[in-house]
């Protein structure tokens, strides 16, 4: 968590205090959450691999560490065929819903085609 909190510059010049920006070290659940969701994005991005072929770009867009929905994470796939795109993604999300890791780290996938 960040804050802007009052602190010394330390150079001992008498100057006031100065804002400063100061982030709260992360708990450990905080930690462990964080990893759980960066293990989800490496395996969901093997599985868009396999699925589509190739993967050109992921990001996660957001994270969340608590709550049903832990982020949105966006890969950019190889795209020929709207009907053949969808038949991919069905695929892709069944492999998901039957994945031990992903299954139990719930994402949003934001699927687009790759800007070629």
């Amino acid at each position: 968590m960040s804050a802007f909190l009052p602190g010394h510059h330390g150079q001992g010049d008498g100057d006031p205090d100065h804002p400063r920006l100061q982030q709260e070290p992360a708990s450990p659940a905080e930690q462990r959450a964080r990893w759980e969701v960066r293990a989800a994005q490496w395996r969901a991005h093997e599985l868009a691999h396999v699925v589509f072929g190739a993967v050109s770009d992921m990001g996660m867009i957001s994270m969340y560490h608590r709550g049903d929905m832990r982020g949105l994470l966006r890969l950019e796939v190889p795209f020929d065929d709207l009907e053949v795109h969808r038949a991919r993604e069905a695929r892709f999300m069944a492999a998901v819903s039957m994945d031990p890791l992903l299954s139990t780290v719930p994402l949003v996938y934001v699927i687009g085609p790759n800007a070629r």
